[in-house]
């Protein structure tokens, strides 16, 4: 991919993430990007062609949600955390009207999205939920497969429900609740101990 086509779908996405969709125009994007709109014409052939570039991207570079975060050679406990930091940070951005709008405006791109997600998403949960295991921070008395889809399905309804629009919630307060609600279930007392020394650690509450 060439530098001008990268440097569109980055600054798309952040766009779309910060305000949704559908706000967000074609002059918008041009502006943002520091080109007239015909030569966002020539690179992409209309804003649907720019959704489906922004959303391949975003599953090229590591899959959806918090990117390059480095998970390897760290424990179950501490892998868990740092992609937790990372969501944080990314739903700092990210208005919850952008999964509203392309369920909404473009439907056949949301069932692809969805289920590369949930593929994803099955394979790191999964994947850390092992490693836990082994490494005695998470208990051994639960179905790995079920406990995951679970989490994805608190994840999926998270993005897609309207509930905690009356007490203005924001994404970040609800993820960590959500996160929060995940690890205490899964964890043993040694994983439970081992969390709040990193929090402590490194100053999140």
């Amino acid at each position: 991919m060439d530098k001008r086509r990268l440097e569109i779908i980055e600054k798309s996405c952040r766009l779309f993430a910060k305000f949704g969709i559908k706000s967000i125009s074609m002059d918008d994007i041009a502006r943002e990007c520091g080109i007239s709109k015909k030569t966002l014409y020539e690179i992409v052939t209309d804003k649907k062609d720019l959704v489906t570039q922004v959303i391949e991207q975003e599953f090229k570079t590591n899959g959806p949600g918090p990117h390059n975060i480095d998970i390897e050679n760290v424990n179950a406990v501490e892998a868990l955390f740092l992609v937790y930091k990372g969501a944080v940070e990314f739903f700092k951005e990210y208005n919850l009207s952008m999964e509203f709008d392309l369920q909404k405006y473009y439907p056949d791109l949301h069932t692809q999205t969805k289920s590369k997600r949930r593929k994803h998403l099955y394979e790191k949960i999964s994947q850390n939920m092992i490693l836990g295991r082994k490494e005695k921070f998470y208990r051994n008395d639960f179905n790995i497969d079920i406990a995951t889809k679970f989490h994805i399905i608190k994840i999926e309804a998270m993005l897609n429900t309207n509930i905690f629009d009356e007490n203005n919630y924001s994404p970040v307060e609800i993820f960590k609740e959500m996160f929060l609600y995940h690890f205490n279930a899964i964890a043993t007392q040694k994983g439970k101990v081992a969390l709040e020394a990193k929090m402590k650690e490194l100053g999140v509450d």
